[in-house]
């Protein structure tokens, strides 16, 4: 059964094992000729299983994301693959063929037709840069043949450059005798120019992002001077009362929220730290009993 549910969504040999499991998870709730009128699970609980919640697997799975995973444009789901049942509660077990991590989730929605493209993976890069570039052993006049044509009417001030790049290697006596001769690798201009403009790229992705924790905003000033700010309103507006933690209890943790305010142009105008308690981690009937929020319709107003 096992082979027939890999063959059944193509997919990789790597998941026999959650194959196997999902087996057994059906067999167990099917009916068998070595027990009458009933399933191995029902004869060994005396009740009789649910088959509701049972899917193909290897299907597509769209799993829902929590408000406090996402932002407000993000999408409201993940895409995933079924690969079984979790033995521990009711939820499912979905696999993430981009990043190979397992969740379980409840709130899923399946489309059993479909599968994962998983030809299409493995030929996937994840190289958005050329970061490294392979040398190639040229010789000075394959240099000049990457040169661009250069016609008379053009006029061009050619930059400082430095002299081509040269790795030397020496053998090492450990390995023989020493040789004084060093083996001499040249680069193209354009692998130069590649290299750079990759880094230049890369730099770019980072050089205007926000801090997404505590210590990488405390390595600038003005985050730490936006972070003094916040604090000193919080105290100022009396916002909380140190108390003690009553026992058998834990604290609802915190977070800073970095933000940058950019006028019309784009430019940075202020740097805008927020302290936010993580309001998700609260349980009803223990850290709250009601939720209040005052909103104003713009009719009242």
């Amino acid at each position: 059964m096992a082979r027939s549910m890999l063959k059944a969504k193509n997919m990789p040999r790597e998941f026999w094992a959650e194959a196997v499991s999902c087996a057994v998870y059906l067999s167990n709730r099917s009916p068998t000729k070595n027990v009458d009128n009933a399933t191995p699970q029902e004869a060994w609980s005396g009740r009789k299983p649910s088959v509701r919640h049972i899917r193909v697997f290897g299907s597509i799975a769209y799993a829902h994301v929590p408000d406090q995973g996402r932002l407000k444009l993000d999408d409201r789901s993940s895409k995933y693959v079924f690969i079984g049942y979790d033995s521990n509660s009711k939820g499912y077990k979905l696999y993430n063929p981009s990043n190979g991590r397992i969740i379980i989730s409840r709130d899923v929605e399946f489309d059993e037709q479909a599968s994962w493209n998983w030809e299409a993976q493995e030929e996937q890069s994840y190289d958005f840069f050329p970061y490294f570039v392979e040398e190639q052993d040229v010789t000075p006049t394959q240099v000049m043949n990457h040169l661009p044509d250069m016609t008379p009417q053009q006029e061009m001030t050619p930059p400082p450059s430095p002299a081509p790049v040269h790795e030397s290697f020496e053998e090492s006596s450990s390995f023989g005798e020493s040789s004084s001769e060093t083996s001499h690798k040249f680069r193209s201009v354009e692998n130069l120019y590649r290299s750079t403009e990759a880094i230049n790229n890369l730099f770019c992705l980072f050089i205007d992002s926000e801090p997404l924790n505590f210590g990488d905003a405390v390595k600038d000033e003005s985050w730490r001077l936006a972070m003094d700010e916040e604090i000193k309103s919080i105290e100022k507006n009396n916002t909380w009362e140190l108390s003690e933690l009553p026992k058998g209890h834990e604290a609802i943790g915190v977070k800073w929220i970095f933000k940058k305010k950019k006028n019309a142009r784009g430019e940075v105008v202020r740097y805008k730290a927020r302290l936010v308690v993580k309001g998700y981690k609260q349980k009803h009937g223990i850290d709250y009993d009601e939720v209040f929020a005052p909103v104003a319709r713009i009719e009242t107003i």
